[in-house]
């Protein structure tokens, strides 16, 4: 995925913006920084960018907006504005939605506007998604750096989290849920004199299991525990 992504700031207006992006790319394993119109990189940015120098170093530049388009598949727009159910163009999602973007082909340009205001509406035009960050309304403008770092680390968890699921944790099945439920509604049975507190028992053990992100093997211990809890209540 991070070498799918390139991190486009448009007209960035100070270099020690820049070299904070490139740091926390790099914190992330993005390494495409992709500049149009930047400053020049002088010692501020060099600092900021701390190890993540090389990021600068091989960052692509580009003279203009226009220049960009061609070279890249998939534009995600940036924005701190939202606009009515009539303005179509700052209508964006929010950042948590950003994985759909995750499984389409090709070279996909991550767009940060300018530190003052932004992206152009022309630019937001020719986005094919527009993303924005949920802050206070009373500020609702974020550093370059820290936009650029939340939407990485959501690009990132929403990668690893699929990771996991996919590769190292197998959900329990229905027929593992309802044995677990068998034997722990047959433990309430057995340790629950009233009906009142049977059933709000047995309710909140279903809420609590449909809220976790409970594995098959979690599952089978659990129903295990339930069994030895009811063979110990019954003698």
């Amino acid at each position: 995925m991070q070498t799918g992504f390139h991190i486009v700031l448009v007209e960035p207006r100070y270099d020690g913006n820049i070299g904070s992006v490139a740091r926390v790319m790099k914190n992330f394993g993005f390494k495409n920084l992709v500049l149009i119109n930047p400053p020049e990189i002088g010692a501020e940015g060099r600092r900021n960018a701390m190890h993540a120098r090389d990021v600068l170093d091989d960052a692509r530049l580009f003279a203009n907006f226009e220049d960009m388009l061609p070279h890249y598949d998939f534009l995600v727009g940036s924005t701190a504005k939202i606009g009515r159910d009539g303005n179509t163009r700052r209508t964006p999602v929010f950042v948590d939605d950003l994985g759909g973007s995750i499984e389409t082909d090709g070279d996909i340009a991550l767009l940060f506007g300018r530190e003052d205001y932004g992206l152009l509406n022309e630019e937001i035009e020719a986005c094919d998604m527009l993303v924005t960050i949920p802050s206070h309304h009373e500020y609702p403008t974020l550093n370059l750096a820290q936009s650029v770092g939340i939407m990485l680390y959501e690009l990132t968890r929403q990668q690893g989290k699929k990771r996991f699921t996919d590769k190292k944790f197998k959900m329990l099945s229905k027929i593992e849920k309802d044995v677990l439920l068998r034997f722990y509604d047959g433990l309430v049975d057995n340790v629950m004199d009233h009906e009142f507190e049977n059933n709000i028992a047995k309710k909140t053990f279903r809420q609590l299991l449909g809220r976790a992100f409970v594995s098959g093997r979690e599952a089978r211990t659990l129903t295990g525990i339930i069994r030895k809890a009811m063979e110990r209540t019954s003698n």
